[in-house]
């Protein structure tokens, strides 16, 4: 059974973005819609990269506004994009050396801990992790 698509959480308007004379994005203007996936397509150079890297904050279009969840913004910034759930991934594929797939995963759950330090490192309170007893072993 699939979800119908919902209300607009996210809307961009015409989005510019140079570097120096090469122009990357030019009156860029799409929106994603709640239960909605996109997908950013094109050959090597179309400006996919920097596309995600202006929704997520990373680049800072000359021109055009972006609309996240009914709030305005010339410019995101990326803590606040983390917060509000944007995210992205990378092609590369490398895990940090030395930490298993789940360790390598958990590094990303950062912004959603509320625990302190010392809960964190003996897995205690709310620094243990949901619905098990132990840390995981690699």
């Amino acid at each position: 059974m699939s979800r119908q698509s919902g209300e607009v959480i996210l809307d961009l308007k015409n989005v510019s973005l140079s570097f120096g004379g090469v122009k990357a994005l030019t009156d860029i203007s799409f929106d994603v819609r709640e239960h909605e996936i996109r997908a950013i397509i094109g050959p090597n150079g179309a400006g996919k990269s920097s596309m995600l890297n202006v929704i997520n904050g990373v680049y800072r279009p000359q021109e055009g506004e972006i609309i996240l969840r009914g709030q305005h913004f010339s410019r995101m910034n990326p803590y606040k994009a983390a917060r509000a759930g944007i995210s992205r991934t990378f092609q590369n594929i490398a895990l940090f050396k030395g930490m298993n797939v789940i360790d390598n995963l958990m590094t990303g759950r950062n912004l959603k801990i509320r625990s302190n330090l010392i809960q964190q490192a003996f897995w205690w309170g709310a620094g243990a992790a949901r619905g098990t007893s132990a840390p995981c072993q690699g």
